[in-house]
């Protein structure tokens, strides 16, 4: 049950991220997304689980929010009143929502259940070929134009993206503490902003990447400190 819940989470994770990239900025999107998982998260266990929220848990909330509405306004607030803005923040929101989801549910099977991660990692992967077979199968040649050019890309997202995760959970089953891998994870919103400027000639910018440093400063206090 839980294999196949993470299958389903990681691809709407997926497709909301890639859908993102599509309508803002990766610059906007990112960072967004992975500083609003660990929010949501901290969030949800005052909410729902009726947690005590320190006031170490608060600052970290308001630096997260002042990060995002540095990262998505470059600071000029009128520009959540624009369209592109205001796609940016919700579905980088939307995407965060997601990475805390499959965040619970996959440190849940990989120290509760004693699932390997590279196990649950290839089950999800094979879950989203089959879910996502019958699009390419009902038209082949739409889908052959669509990645004409693009297919070594392809190849390196399909290494780089497993592996990546594969490292983080691997970090958790050997014993390393969730606060310290979650913090040090969260270092890539600064590469990613860094990533946009340098090889997608992203305008970022001196307040994106304050928003950056700003939004993981937030993050760290909410993870612990």
């Amino acid at each position: 049950m839980f294999l196949l819940l993470s299958g389903l989470i990681h691809l709407a994770y997926s497709l909301c991220l890639q859908r993102g990239y599509q309508v803002a900025d990766l610059s906007v999107v990112y960072p967004i997304a992975r500083g609003t998982g660990p929010m949501l998260s901290t969030l949800g266990a005052f909410l729902i689980l009726g947690e005590t929220l320190s006031g170490q848990g608060v600052a970290g909330l308001l630096l997260v929010v002042a990060g995002i509405g540095l990262i998505a306004t470059q600071g000029d607030l009128s520009a959540f009143r624009r369209p592109g803005g205001q796609s940016g923040v919700r579905w980088g929101t939307a995407t965060g929502g997601l990475i805390a989801s499959y965040t619970v549910v996959d440190a849940y099977a990989v120290k509760a259940l004693g699932i390997a991660p590279v196990v649950l990692d290839w089950f999800s992967n094979l879950l989203r070929f089959f879910l996502l077979a019958p699009i390419v199968i009902a038209n082949p040649r739409r889908a052959i134009e669509a990645m004409r050019g693009y297919w070594w890309i392809a190849v390196g997202v399909g290494l780089l993206s497993p592996l990546s995760y594969i490292l983080v959970l691997a970090a958790l089953t050997s014993g390393a503490p969730l606060s310290l891998v979650a913090r040090m994870r969260e270092m890539s919103m600064m590469v990613g902003a860094l990533m946009g400027m340098v090889i997608l000639r992203e305008k970022v910018g001196p307040w994106r990447l304050a928003g950056c440093a700003v939004l993981i400063a937030g993050v760290i206090l909410l993870s612990g400190g």
